[in-house]
């Protein structure tokens, strides 16, 4: 109930919050990473002019190109810089080779100022010392990272991240020449270490958005789930109205969303609910009472109205016709009258707070004694009886007894001439007792509420009755803890099955059939 809506609800939650957090985040890489930069390139700006105070001192001293690359390498260290050191060589100059440099090329800063250089008279260039003519000679020296090489210098390539020097270049950094005695140095930002920092960075940014979700994730659940509570519980209140269990149970209300108004709303509702029903079974209950007292009262003088009114129709037997006429529809409305009357009261005790003592009892001994009275009422009557366990039913035999009757007496009036088939057998938790007749069966429009009191349905004919045989059988079939229920019914016949608690219930060797 709600899942889906709360999904949603929680996703944009989530959506929200990591967009929000990725966002700002990201931003704050993006300027981080741009600041790092920067101080690389001051720190590399620096490098050059120390690097420049350091060439002019070297040329002073007549220092080798190896020994000031290693000298000046060593002194100008610092985190996030290299510096590669390449000597002179005859032949056409040396181009540094970039990696991918048409795709990503680093800025190379214009040509520094040259160092003064010493007049040949006055400083004696050192001299390197003459090598056989038979050794071939070695390429220029080069100082990478601290290493003395011997490379091409159509082979030196910087070393580092593609990703780290486009981004240093994207963010505007670029190289720093110095020359250095017969050679120059060349200082640029590591890119190694950019890339490491921007994978930090943005790594820290995927990882916080990833943690700022989960955590929207559970308080959006938790945030959703106060904010529906109210809906969540008037919904349930309301399904359980539906299955006509009015039993008020106030819907507690925190004041933490605007939907509490609806708890609110819910709460007044069922408390008028309550307070209606409340008064429904008072006035329920004092119409019992009245009909119970109603009915003991008019009993006695009923009696002795029918006793004179039957004393005065048998001298009225050698009178005339007419007379005999009048006191035997009297007599017949008399009786119909004290039927009426025993109907109420009986109905009246049993919903009431009238509690009999329930009572185990033989159930096919009672099937029979209701099925031979009948027989002897109506002799043309084809009932039958089929017991297919031997049942100890538990409840008040009278009521019980009642119960059955008022249904194949219904069956008797509703589908005369039918057969009428009565089945005893045993169910989960009890026993059943199935009441079928061939009749015309009963209409759509009547079958939900053929259990109401004083119902009488749109095709009963001129079948008199008060309305009160079903109501009174299923109220006597509940008080003893069981159903009474319409099973089938159609064009070609109605079932009635009663299921009643049984203490012992026991298959016979040979079900009895009595026609």
């Amino acid at each position: 109930m709600f899942t889906s809506f709360a999904r949603r609800l929680t996703g944009w939650y989530v959506v929200g919050a990591v967009t929000l957090v990725a966002s700002v985040l990201g931003a704050f890489a993006v300027v981080g990473l741009v600041l790092y930069v920067h101080t690389i390139q001051d720190g590399i700006d620096a490098a050059a002019r120390d690097a420049q105070a350091f060439s002019v001192r070297a040329a002073i001293r007549h220092q080798s190109f190896i020994d000031s690359a290693l000298e000046v390498e060593q002194r100008l260290a610092r985190p996030g810089i290299r510096m590669i050191a390449a000597q002179r060589g005859d032949g056409p100059p040396r181009q540094l080779v970039i990696p991918n440099a048409t795709s990503i090329p680093l800025l190379v800063r214009g040509p520094t100022p040259a160092r003064p250089r010493a007049e040949p008279s006055r400083v004696p260039q050192a001299q390197s010392p003459a090598q056989p003519a038979d050794q071939p000679t070695q390429p220029p020296a080069s100082v990478i990272d601290g290493q003395v090489e011997h490379i091409d210098p159509h082979e030196l390539r910087l070393s580092g991240s593609r990703i780290g020097f486009a981004l240093g270049t994207a963010l505007g950094a670029h190289f720093d020449r110095v020359d250095l005695a017969d050679g120059d140095l060349r200082i640029y930002p590591d890119p190694d270490a950019t890339e490491h920092l921007t994978f930090w960075l943005f790594g820290g940014v995927v990882a916080l958005s990833a943690l700022a979700g989960l955590l929207a994730w559970f308080g959006g659940r938790y945030i959703t789930g106060q904010v529906l509570r109210p809906l969540v519980e008037v919904t349930h209140a309301l399904q359980r109205f539906a299955t006509r269990d009015f039993t008020p149970q106030p819907i507690a209300v925190a004041g933490k969303s605007e939907f509490d108004a609806i708890a609110v709303a819910y709460n007044a509702a069922a408390a008028q609910v309550a307070a209606a029903f409340a008064e429904r079974q008072q006035a329920e209950g004092q119409m019992r009472q009245f009909v119970a007292d109603a009915g003991h009262e008019l009993r006695t003088p009923l009696t002795i109205v029918l006793g004179y009114i039957d004393l005065l129709r048998r001298k009225a037997d050698g009178g005339d016709e007419r007379s005999r006429r009048i006191f035997t529809s009297i007599s017949i409305e008399g009786a119909r009258m004290r039927t009426l009357i025993d109907n109420l009261v009986l109905l009246a005790r049993m919903e009431g707070d009238d509690v009999r003592a329930l009572e185990p009892f033989e159930l096919c001994p009672l099937l029979e004694q209701i099925v031979d009275a009948r027989k002897l009422l109506h002799p043309r009557l084809a009932i039958g009886l089929a017991c297919e366990v031997d049942a100890t039913v538990i409840g008040d035999q009278t009521e019980i007894q009642e119960a059955i009757a008022n249904v194949v007496d219904n069956a008797i009036k509703y589908a005369p001439g039918s057969p009428i088939r009565i089945l005893a057998r045993g169910a989960a938790g009890g026993v059943e007792v199935a009441i079928a007749d061939e009749g015309p069966g009963i209409h759509p429009d009547d079958r939900t509420a053929i259990f109401d009191r004083f119902y009488r349905g749109a095709t009963r004919g001129e079948v008199e009755g008060s309305g009160l045989g079903l109501a009174i059988a299923k109220r006597a079939v509940e008080r003893a803890g069981g159903t009474l229920t319409l099973a089938d019914t159609s064009p070609t016949g109605t079932t009635f099955v009663l299921k009643l608690r049984a203490d012992r219930v026991r298959p016979r060797a040979v079900s009895p059939s009595r026609a």
